[in-house]
């Protein structure tokens, strides 16, 4: 049996990297409005596709080109290697994206500009941003982020984020494979793949990830901002000692207060 990773192009311009072993029915399922992300971005079209002989080859796959540029993906698309070499050593590329904060420029800036005032537990925002209420934050997740920061520094900590609806029940701490550590993040594939078989044999819902700023601001930087999937998920950013809240939204970086609770 073969697996496949691929990659389609949505109606509203935005790119979905999936992994499946049946890709005829997959692609009717997006088609048909059965797929979560792409429901509402209808029509979509296959602009890339590559065969694995595992589940686990396909799946490694797809997690990593979620966390690639728009600029990467295209390179991808269009078969030219030497312009994803060239992106893959310049993570911040031409991937910053229009519409949101911090895919304006490296400073976040515009209309969308968010001002962050924090305190340990929660997160306030003002000029052009409205944080919703919903989210809630386990006490041993806050700690183990903040723990993890504190190991790593002064590189970028980074690691998977566990849990139900909107709240975070447990954070899990994984290996940063990026080339670069004290400056940008990756999660080790394997940490990846590992909380994705566990979920479909029932444990814990990989809800989003976390990673620290050492000598930043704990707000989405241009580097975060090319790296976005724009799939949904949360991204917890741990700087300064303080831990922020973001949904990783198709063009914007959606700021969100929380509460530290047990759930």
């Amino acid at each position: 049996m073969a697996f496949h990773a691929y990659l389609l192009l949505c109606a509203d311009g935005s790119f979905y990297a999936g992994h499946t072993d049946d890709l005829e029915v997959r692609m009717a399922q997006h088609q048909h409005g059965i797929s979560g992300y792409t429901a509402k971005r209808r029509p979509v079209r296959l602009v890339w596709q590559q065969d694995f002989a595992t589940r686990d080859e396909a799946l490694s796959a797809e997690l990593r080109i979620k966390r690639w540029s728009r600029a990467k993906k295209q390179a991808l698309i269009d078969g030219d290697w030497d312009r994803l070499k060239r992106l893959a050593r310049n993570r911040q590329g031409s991937g910053v994206q229009p519409g949101g904060f911090d895919r304006l420029s490296p400073n976040g800036g515009g209309d969308n500009e968010v001002v962050v005032t924090q305190t340990p537990f929660a997160l306030s925002l003002s000029k052009g941003a409205s944080a919703t209420l919903d989210m809630t934050l386990s006490p041993a997740a806050l700690t183990a982020m903040l723990d993890a920061a504190a190991r790593a520094h002064p590189r970028e900590a980074c690691g998977l984020l566990f849990g139900h609806g909107n709240h975070i029940a447990l954070a899990q701490e994984c290996t940063n494979v990026a080339p670069d550590p004290s400056h940008h993040f990756e999660i080790d594939p394997a940490g990846l793949i590992a909380a994705h078989r566990a979920a479909r044999a029932g444990g814990p819902e990989l809800i989003g990830y976390f990673h620290s700023h050492p000598n930043g601001l704990a707000r989405p930087s241009a580097t975060d901002s090319a790296q976005a999937a724009g799939d949904g998920r949360i991204w917890a950013i741990v700087a300064q000692g303080q831990v922020s809240l973001w949904r990783d939204a198709p063009s914007v970086f959606q700021a969100l207060s929380y509460h530290v609770t047990d759930g």
